[in-house]
């Protein structure tokens, strides 16, 4: 007896087929584009790009957030563009110390009354994120925070920074300060043009000159190594980067990465942890410089 072919089946398998296919699509699709979707990322914003060159992976690039002590470049940035000789000696006042503790900043381990030169205090900036080196230098550039922090803006405008603004110059969380990933990717590739910041912003270690206050001069470490975490990639390594944490920001950094002879930067914020717990912030991004690069 001949059998009846059914003459639905090649068209229910097609259909299968593109109902497979569409779930595959929806399972790794991003809400931010065509990129790849890296499993594991704690972080709400992010965006990865290619030193002067195209985006390789963002998340929600344009969204206004905290951004904790990424402010810093910015502070860092503007302090070089405003200091003729970066050798020039200042004095840490002695004013700034109750803030810091009422605040409980990290600092870099100044004394009141230390002598110490701009570049020192550049490098107490980025390397450990001090406050008292920040406060030090706007105070000394500027005369007061409001003066310096208008700089700050003004360059922020220059820039093309339209989804930024500040309010103070360490990243204390205020409702008027917050910026964008977008925007701390185009403030950081700036930056890394200027050479001193460059060499700053990719030390990890930094010895001081001897000051009054500390005879064998300041010695500071780069937060990205402080708790041991590896900057080692599957393809190259970090190389610099600025780290944050405010509660309302999470863990951020900015980082700078050398991978098969280029150049990459990452703007990440808003990973899970604190200040005491991992560096889910550096864990995170070694992710996405791995798994978004070949």
């Amino acid at each position: 007896m001949r059998k009846r072919r059914n003459k639905l089946l090649p068209g229910l398998t097609i259909l299968a087929v593109l109902l497979a296919g569409l779930l595959t699509y929806q399972v790794f699709a991003t809400p931010s584009g065509n990129f790849i979707n890296v499993r594991g990322i704690s972080a709400n914003q992010y965006l990865l790009k290619q030193r002067n060159g195209t985006i390789i992976n963002q998340r929600k690039p344009q969204k206004k957030i905290a951004i904790a002590s990424l402010t810093k470049i910015m502070t860092a940035l503007c302090m070089i563009e405003q200091t003729e000789d970066l050798n020039q000696l200042t004095t840490v006042p002695e004013t700034i110390f109750l803030d810091i503790q009422q605040n409980n900043l990290a600092v870099a381990g100044l004394q009141p009354g230390e002598v110490i030169s701009y570049r020192d205090l550049l490098h107490g900036i980025l390397l450990p994120s001090g406050a008292d080196a920040t406060m030090t230098a706007v105070l000394s550039v500027s005369g007061n925070e409001e003066a310096f922090v208008a700089e700050m803006n003004r360059k922020a405008a220059e820039l093309g920074m339209n989804n930024t603004h500040f309010t103070n110059s360490i990243g204390l969380d205020t409702e008027d300060h917050y910026s964008t990933v977008e925007d701390l990717a185009l403030l950081l590739e700036y930056a890394l043009t200027n050479e001193t910041f460059y060499q700053t912003f990719t030390c990890l270690y930094y010895q001081g000159a001897a000051t009054n206050c500390h005879p064998g001069g300041n010695y500071f470490t780069s937060s990205l190594i402080s708790r041991g975490e590896s900057l080692e990639l599957t393809n190259g390594q970090i190389i610099g980067g600025k780290t944050g944490y405010t509660k309302k920001a999470g863990l951020c950094l900015a980082s700078l990465a050398q991978i098969n002879g280029e150049e990459y930067l990452l703007i990440l914020a808003g990973s899970k942890g604190d200040s005491q717990s991992e560096q889910f912030n550096l864990i995170e991004s070694r992710k996405l410089y791995n798994e978004s690069l070949p």
